[in-house]
């Protein structure tokens, strides 16, 4: 019985080692799981939220010979794409800016850690082969410490950019790199597209500037080119496509219809804001015999339009009257019973829209 024993704890012992071994690996199998290296970067989106990452989850500490910044470690990586004029060739790239904005930016205190960032923007096509890296487009050998936002300039279309943000050794005693916690994002023309969100009144298309009286249908546009447009906002007949429209309610009230898109991977918004304004209405006959019945030439909702001007002429032309801020009161002066006609500025002062034109007639 004892001889049987120790067999059977001999063939216990004797995997031991090799279990070992198999937890170790499992351990740094976790940890390269973990870390963020070349062949995992974090895509960044024109209208996206900033992305966390920390210099301490980075490749393993060692430099890129010739490649600025030449003195760092710690990698960690980021990536971003241009406007792909090849998807969507209507596209006018005249803006080829960018801003990377740097916020929450925290490094570990440790008296041995270097305290700061550099950071690069280049192309490559493998990022994890050195020798594929460009020139950088941006590299600034200075340690930043701070939030700031870096401006890139001739950004190419239909391109992917990699930003590499490295931890700095820094000043003895500092011997090892920063390990730093960052929040990164990236905006601008050259990477954020524009749905080309608009509007008009059915029926209406070139009225200039866009206005919506009431109780007109609005209609709003989006680009053709873009993708599964959906809208959101009041009072819509369908949420989905490049032109949708809706029926919203309240006089002077303002309304925001957003649209959203997603393009490779990233959502894209557009907003538009739409103020219904009061229709107005001429009447077209008044009787000023002063009985007190329609004694006056009559214009709906024209005290909504305090800088309205009123003309009214003869069939011949003959200006007969004017007015500014109108409140209904013109009687019609001694003109015989006829028929006049009209012309109606809404507001000169602040835009300029078609005249209201029409006539009016004189029954005494």
């Amino acid at each position: 019985m004892v001889i049987a024993y120790r067999l059977k704890l001999k063939q216990w012992r004797k995997p031991l080692p090799q279990l070992a071994l198999v937890f170790i690996l499992c351990l740094f199998a976790s940890w390269v799981a973990t870390a963020q290296d070349c062949s995992s970067p974090v895509s960044l989106c024109g209208q996206g939220a900033p992305d966390s990452l920390n210099t301490s989850d980075g490749a393993p500490p060692t430099t890129i010979p010739g490649f600025c910044p030449e003195d760092a470690a710690n990698y960690i990586f980021y990536e971003f794409s241009t406007l792909d004029i090849n998807q969507f060739p209507s596209i006018d790239y005249q803006d080829s800016t960018a801003t990377i904005n740097i916020s929450s930016l925290q490094c570990d205190t440790n008296s041995t850690l270097g305290q700061g960032i550099t950071l690069a923007v280049f192309t490559a096509s493998d990022l994890c082969d050195q020798t594929t890296f460009n020139s950088p487009v941006y590299c600034d050998d200075d340690t930043i410490t701070s939030s700031e936002s870096i401006t890139l300039e001739g950004l190419e279309p239909s391109t992917t950019y990699y930003i590499m943000v490295s931890g700095v050794f820094g000043d003895p005693p500092a011997v090892n790199p920063s390990e730093c916690a960052i929040n990164l994002s990236i905006s601008g023309p050259a990477v954020t597209y524009d749905l080309e969100a608009d509007w008009f009144s059915e029926g209406n298309e070139d009225r200039e500037p866009a206005i919506l009286y009431e109780g007109e249908t609005l209609v709003l546009t989006a680009g053709d080119d873009f993708p599964n447009s959906s809208w959101t906002g009041e009072a819509l007949n369908s949420t989905s496509g490049s032109e949708v429209t809706a029926n919203p309610e309240g006089v002077g009230d303002t309304f925001v219809y957003t649209v959203t898109s997603e393009i490779d991977g990233c959502i894209y918004v557009d907003q538009v804001e739409v103020t219904i304004l009061p229709a107005v209405e001429p009447y077209n006959v008044f009787t000023p015999n002063g009985d007190g019945i329609n004694d006056n030439w009559e214009i709906g909702n024209i005290n909504e339009w305090p800088n309205a001007q009123i003309i009214v002429f003869s069939r011949w032309g003959q200006k007969v009257f004017q007015a500014t801020n109108y409140d209904n009161d013109w009687g019609g002066d001694d003109l015989p019973s006829a028929t006049y006609y009209y012309v109606i500025e809404l507001n000169p002062v602040e835009f300029n829209t078609e005249p209201i034109t029409g006539s009016v007639t004189i029954i005494r």
